[in-house]
């Protein structure tokens, strides 16, 4: 089995990867960010800022729009938004632009993939001009950075992009605090979608509490789906995670979709390239197993749990051009003091150079 990724760069240490990076002669570094009500949309800007120079960083912007942003939770949540795209702004950094992304059409169908992507690909001659591209997902729906990356991987498979990295601040403790609400229906993400029709393999990546999801995925896919194999997140913190999604999952797993406990796979949650390689090698297991059975077999992916665990998912659809379902959430809540569990967490974003002089051989 070939992996494009079978050799990948992953490290914790943010700030000492990015001091030496901008250190080199002619080194500059185009972050591309999410900006929302989520604080952690600013973390890797603050680390970068903190061991470059001004002059090195520029910031290309999201700034999401919803057809729900005028109900109170909404406009709560804008005022934070807000509040971080000034505060990023008020840094000094090269403003590339801020695009405003509608993440639904006027039918309240998902846009934001297409959207996002468009965006990017207006800024594709500024961008091949940096030695270093980042996307921070931090504050990113599934549904925009997954294009966003495929797009951008894309790119720099035909040179114009140089160095391609993911950023993601990942911490249960925020993760805990948001509530998400007003899901829509269930479709395939824009550039990974179903194009024939084929007998399915699901791969749900689980969280807690996803059984609304799950049933709206599963009746958009179940007359074709031939077999599921849930993902967990183990090894996970804290360490009961995920015997606590099981039982969260349970009844939807066991009685309503009739799981066998023995398709449950347990990935890695701090590692996305463990679910990649495992992702990959299940695909190509039931492909080769069953396509001489039943005909035409695929796998789809649903990212339903962490950050880290949906890219790993997302770098085996780019992969094996998987088909991604999901369904987005309309609307984010706070919990009570939810911004002090913000102000009181220590986030340590994790990097991934994801295309570029490692794979090149460059020094």
């Amino acid at each position: 089995m070939t992996l494009r990724w079978s050799d990948y760069f992953l490290t914790s240490q943010f700030s000492a990867f990015w001091s030496k990076r901008l250190s080199e002669d002619g080194a500059d570094v185009c972050l591309i960010t999410g900006i929302g009500f989520d604080p952690r949309c600013r973390t890797a800007l603050d680390q970068l800022l903190a061991v470059g120079r001004l002059e090195q960083i520029s910031v290309l912007g999201f700034r999401f729009r919803t057809a729900l942003d005028l109900l109170e939770p909404a406009r709560e949540l804008n005022q934070y938004g807000e509040a971080n795209l000034q505060a990023i702004l008020g840094t000094g950094v090269r403003n590339l632009g801020v695009g405003e992304i509608q993440l639904q059409d006027e039918n309240r169908f998902t846009a934001g993939g297409p959207n996002a992507v468009r965006y990017v690909a207006s800024q594709i001659e500024a961008l091949r001009t940096f030695r270093h591209v980042v996307v921070d997902i931090s504050g990113m729906p599934r549904s925009v950075f997954y294009p966003t990356i495929s797009y951008l991987c894309n790119r720099a498979d035909q040179g114009i992009v140089k160095n391609l990295h993911i950023v993601v601040s990942q911490s249960a403790e925020i993760d805990t605090a948001i509530q998400l609400s007003e899901f829509g229906s269930a479709d395939f993400i824009h550039t990974f979608r179903l194009t024939r029709k084929e007998k399915l393999v699901w791969l749900p990546v689980i969280g807690s509490r996803e059984r609304d999801r799950i049933v709206k995925i599963h009746n958009q896919i179940k007359d074709d789906c031939i077999e599921i194999c849930p993902i967990l997140p183990f090894p996970a913190k804290p360490l009961r995670k995920p015997d606590d999604v099981l039982i969260e999952n349970s009844e939807v797993l066991f009685q309503e979709l009739a799981i066998t406990p023995t398709n449950i796979l347990l990935c890695d949650e701090a590692n996305p390239f463990d679910i990649y390689r495992k992702i990959v090698g299940l695909h190509d297991y039931y492909t080769g197993k069953l396509s001489a059975l039943v005909g035409g077999v695929t796998t789809v992916i649903s990212p339903l749990s962490s950050k880290l665990l949906s890219l790993g998912a997302l770098f085996a659809a780019i992969e094996r051009k998987l088909p991604v379902s999901y369904v987005e959430a309309g609307l984010y809540n706070l919990a009570p003091a939810a911004m002090d569990v913000f102000r009181g967490v220590q986030i340590a974003p994790v990097e991934i150079w994801l295309t570029g002089e490692p794979y090149n051989g460059a020094e």
